[in-house]
């Protein structure tokens, strides 16, 4: 009897040490297994919707993004592209339909005019882009851009960066837009800007890519003002450098959602920086290669898309903004009268993300 006792309290002794007969205790190793995971899980990605015109020279860096996949490692997922004349964007980027815009530096000044206050938050060109391409028929009439006098000039519509650039190519030229020359608004598809050229429907165009390079390798016209040429530049804009392109937000999406606009300007930093290292060969590739960004280059091959990146690549730069390229923009919208008034470098941009270069 003692020793069936003694038995039985060694028994309960043992399952007790063990743990007793409920469920088993996590291994030690397999609780820090599952705070890791729970620890490295990301949220679910930021979906944006990207407003811009068809322009090689403002879109590139945002498709090279896209293409290389840096908008998916800042956790975002850009669910398109959406094209159209840059004044209607500006309008829903206004209306809120848009918390993102690739726009030319005057939307930004007219949309705070406007009331609803932008900032640029990172530089995607660091030049202007807007040539003056003349169709070839009338290559003996107009040698210069006094030579437009009574001539049509195309452009994607009033308020828009190649409007922009038209008035101050006339102007400079003692031209007055809708007097001396008839302005006609086109539209933001190059096809139809293209077409509009080569039909003769216009004899002049404020063009930029993929348009210059179509233009010109099918003999459909011959620059007048060729911006992308550094002396050009100099003489039409009083610089080599100008705060010409970005990416724009709003000042409620600053203040709201600081982290995606870090985040959204991460993704452009990483795509400046490869197609600084990068030649025009391989750039033309990542774009082309992929479905979603080679729809900006419908039509063309990739021996041009090459040239036409060769001819533009110079303009990039590392993102920062420079308040020397504002002052350029900003005394071309004021002397010309783009805009009604002038804002001041800490109103048109947010430094705190890309930088403030000279």
């Amino acid at each position: 009897m003692t020793s069936r006792l003694a038995a039985l309290l060694v028994s309960i002794l043992v399952v007790a040490a063990c743990g007793g007969t409920g469920a088993t205790a996590p291994s030690a190793s397999a609780a820090p297994t599952a705070a890791a995971a729970t620890a490295t899980a990301k949220p679910p990605k930021d979906q944006v919707k990207l407003p811009s015109v068809v322009s090689t020279e403002l879109n590139l860096a945002s498709l090279v993004a896209y293409a290389k996949d840096y908008f998916g490692e800042e956790n975002i997922e850009v669910a398109d592209f959406v094209l159209g004349s840059s004044s209607t964007l500006r309008a829903a980027m206004i209306a809120k339909e848009y918390d993102f815009g690739l726009f030319a530096f005057v939307h930004d000044p007219i949309a705070r005019i406007a009331g609803s206050p932008w900032k640029m938050v990172i530089a995607t060109y660091d030049r202007e882009i807007f040539s003056l391409l003349v169709r070839s028929q009338i290559k003996d009439q107009v040698k210069t851009v006094a030579d437009l006098k009574g001539k049509n000039v195309g452009v994607t519509g009033a308020g828009s960066g190649s409007w922009a650039m038209a008035n101050v190519y006339l102007k400079k030229a003692g031209l007055t837009p809708d007097k001396d020359v008839s302005i006609v608004n086109l539209g933001g598809d190059p096809a139809v800007i293209y077409t509009a050229l080569s039909s003769g429907k216009v004899d002049a165009i404020a063009s930029w890519e993929p348009i210059t390079s179509r233009v010109l390798e099918t003999n459909a016209g011959y620059a007048l003002v060729s911006i992308w040429d550094p002396k050009a530049h100099q003489e039409w804009t009083g610089s080599d450098h100008a705060l010409a392109l970005g990416l724009m937000t709003r000042e409620d999406v600053i203040a709201g959602k600081p982290d995606l606009v870090k985040r959204m300007v991460n993704a452009h930093k990483k795509a400046l920086d490869f197609m600084k290292t990068s030649t025009p060969e391989a750039l033309a590739d990542v774009v082309l290669k992929n479905a979603k960004t080679a729809e900006q280059f419908a039509g063309l091959d990739r021996a041009l898309v090459v040239k036409l990146i060769e001819r533009i690549k110079p303009g990039y730069g590392t993102g920062c903004l420079s308040k020397s390229g504002f002052d350029v923009e900003m005394n071309i919208a004021t002397t010309y009268g783009l805009v009604k008034q002038a804002i001041t470098f800490q109103e048109f941009a947010s430094t705190a993300y890309a930088g403030e270069c000279p």
